[in-house]
């Protein structure tokens, strides 16, 4: 492995993410949105049902209804002949009736008279009003991200409109060298794939992601743009320009914008991200390689939005037995990608060396972490957090 020069002035990430942690209120932006177009979003605080289900006594299996009190002293040797209407699973009971007989325990004497021999209980049988939800009832609580199936639950309770949350991230990509994703690159040309790449993930977490214009390397546009998107957002994505570069704005441009808490994170990929506090939110100054934005928002931003009652889904951890060596490299927390490859039983995690482009994050199956100061050796037992599911061999 290379070896790395380490800026001893870079901010330890357990440092970053304090401060990040304490800077920022959460905000409490919402909205009322259709409860069919609510899948993915975020429940901004209880619902409670508008309605009674079911608004009657429903027959549980094929059978007839019966008033429970004329079944009484029925049994195997005491048949009771009955007058009842025939009721069908989910069927309303007709009105006086409380219980039903399935249809196989009872014999057929005339129409709508039936021969019994057992009696039942007052509800037997039966789905009773009100089983699966009172009118008034909670719902959902406030926090809830809302899936497909629950929309069914909220149109049958009569909520037809709920209130939501209504977190807004801005993405903005800069520098003279991005293009859309609908050109074709020359020599020196970078597709825009990050504003893409995190308004997926910020999707997946029940925010609206906002994708502004690329703006060109420019200290005053790219303030500008912070400023617009911060307007409009609870919080802002920058990429690129985040380093040391002679082309690199946005850190000054975040300087211009508000109060610069963070320029330099002992992490890596991922060492340029800065963030500032911009009118009380925050706007992150985010590397421009894809693989280093990605370690910068898991490390930093998600944590945040985690802090804010977003319902991000838990990592899933696997164990495994290390393949290879890896040195101490001070106190720089580093961030690798790895395979995992299950064969006979056994967990091997297999460091991937290190390459410029975006086929490392899709050979990738997981990110072992390598805390500052540690050094492990092949054969030790780690964790890693899983990108995407592997099939067992």
């Amino acid at each position: 492995m290379p070896r790395m020069c380490i800026n001893p002035n870079l901010m330890p990430l357990d440092e970053a993410k304090k401060i990040i942690l304490t800077s920022f209120t959460a905000p409490d932006n919402r909205i009322t949105v259709p409860a069919p177009d609510a899948c993915g979003r975020v429940l901004a605080g209880p619902v409670c049902s508008k309605r009674t289900n079911p608004p009657l006594i429903l027959g549980g299996p094929d059978g007839i209804a019966v008033r429970s009190g004329e079944t009484t002293g029925a049994g195997k040797d005491n048949g009771i002949e009955l007058g009842a209407p025939r009721v069908n699973t989910g069927m309303p009971l007709p009105e006086g009736f409380d219980a039903v007989i399935a249809i196989e325990e009872v014999a057929k004497v005339a129409e709508n008279r039936y021969m019994i021999h057992a009696q039942v209980s007052p509800y037997e049988n039966t789905i009773p009003k009100g089983s699966d939800v009172e009118e008034g009832d909670l719902i959902m609580d406030g926090g809830h991200l809302i899936t497909a199936l629950d929309i069914g639950a909220l149109l049958n309770c009569g909520l037809n409109e709920i209130p939501v949350k209504n977190w807004k991230v801005g993405l903005i990509a800069t520098g003279d060298e991005i293009i859309s994703p609908a050109e074709t690159p020359v020599p020196g040309q970078i597709v825009n794939t990050n504003s893409y790449i995190f308004a997926a993930y910020l999707k997946q977490y029940g925010i609206e992601p906002v994708l502004y214009p690329i703006i060109r390397d420019n200290r005053d546009s790219i303030a500008q743009g912070i400023h617009k998107a911060l307007k409009e957002c609870d919080m802002v994505l920058v990429f690129g320009g985040s380093s040391a570069g002679s082309k690199d704005f946005t850190v000054n441009a975040l300087k211009d914008s508000g109060e610069l808490l963070i320029h330099g994170v002992a992490m890596g990929p991922g060492k340029p991200a800065s963030m500032a506090r911009v009118k009380g939110k925050p706007a992150f100054g985010m590397p421009g390689p894809s693989i280093s934005a990605r370690t910068v928002f898991h490390e930093l931003v998600r944590p945040l939005l985690v802090q804010w009652g977003v319902p991000v889904v838990p990592d899933t951890i696997v164990r495994g037995v290390l393949a290879a060596d890896i040195p101490s490299m001070g106190r720089f927390d580093r961030f690798m990608m790895v395979k995992v490859e299950k064969k006979d039983g056994e967990t091997s995690i297999v460091p991937l060396s290190r390459s410029p482009g975006y086929m490392i994050m899709v050979r990738a199956d997981a990110i072992l972490h390598v805390p500052g100061t540690f050094a492990l050796h092949s054969g030790d037992e780690v964790e890693v957090r899983m990108l995407r599911m592997i099939s067992s061999s």
